[in-house]
């Protein structure tokens, strides 16, 4: 599949500060051969600012409640409209209740990560966060997880974009897009802070669970393997055994050979004596006549 800008600043974003550079570099190096045009504009991406990489880590692990307090964005913007001040004021509450909550959950992840962030840090992911309430673009911009720096609103006037995001124009948020089978225009439904908090949950569990998954494959695996390499042993012995085998069949055969042989030559060895002591006694006896017959001339 071919690489695109977007696919690759979403690796990069998502790696801890002091990875991204080389991270970054590697890419460039790797696309240049075959992408110089990508390779360029991979080589300007621009290290997140500590804020930004916060809300991107955010944008990463607790989407659910980001999209929580975006959707409460489009509540608001729409209370505004209508001029509907009770309306505003517990919309308000609300999100300075979730904007609170990312923002501690946010400090607790990125200080899990060796990265504990400081107050002036903290400041900006606040206001970051409450800049993405303010119109969609905004809302795009920090459910991206391509934030390059911190945001910033002043009351309900437009965000300053420009340079915020890795890459231009980041995908539409639509989070606040009316539910299904619910009229269109209707007034999204208040934040049910316990059903994020299930999902996250649900999410946490799942994962869980996944990793369990995939350390039983990889003892299985490993399992495989070793049983694969015994049954390679046992096989190359269970040759070996067979060829000491052959060869202990021809030593004994060898061995009965031999045994024959000694046989016949003990048999052959008592035939010469016998015929060896009958000339020896033979020739003793002419030895006896012919001396007779001298002593008789």
């Amino acid at each position: 599949m071919t690489a695109t800008l977007t696919a690759i600043a979403l690796d990069l974003y998502g790696l801890q500060p002091q990875e991204f550079t080389a991270a970054r570099n590697n890419r460039v190096r790797e696309l240049k051969p075959t992408d110089a045009p990508l390779a360029t504009q991979v080589a300007a991406l621009r290290k997140p600012a500590p804020a930004a990489w916060l809300v991107n880590l955010l944008a990463r692990q607790s989407a659910d409640e980001l999209d929580a307090l975006l959707r409460l964005g489009e509540r608001m913007r729409s209370a505004q409209e209508q001029l509907d001040r009770e309306d505003l004021r517990r919309i308000g509450g609300e999100r300075r209740t979730l904007v609170a909550a990312l923002t501690r959950q946010g400090a607790e992840a990125a200080d899990g990560l060796g990265h504990p962030p400081t107050p002036n840090v903290l400041a900006e992911v606040e206001q970051t966060l409450l800049a993405g309430t303010t119109d969609a673009a905004a809302a795009a911009a920090v459910a991206s997880g391509l934030l390059v720096k911190p945001l910033r609103a002043e009351g309900f006037g437009a965000v300053e974009l420009a340079g915020a995001v890795a890459v231009p124009d980041p995908e539409p948020w639509h989070g606040a897009s009316p539910r299904s089978g619910s009229p269109t225009g209707s007034t999204p439904s208040p934040v049910d802070l316990a059903e994020v908090r299930r999902r996250k949950e649900a999410r946490l569990q799942a994962d869980r669970l996944e990793r369990e998954a995939d350390t039983a494959a990889a003892e299985n695996e490993a399992l495989d393997r070793r049983a694969h390499r015994l049954a390679l042993r046992r096989a190359s012995l269970e040759a070996e055994i067979a060829e000491v085998r052959e060869q202990l069949d021809t030593a004994q055969a060898g061995l009965r050979g031999v045994a024959d042989d000694e046989k016949a030559l003990a048999e052959a060895r008592a035939s010469a004596r016998v015929a060896a002591e009958e000339s020896s006694r033979r020739a003793r006896a002419a030895r006896a006549s012919a001396d007779a017959l001298g002593h008789s001339d």
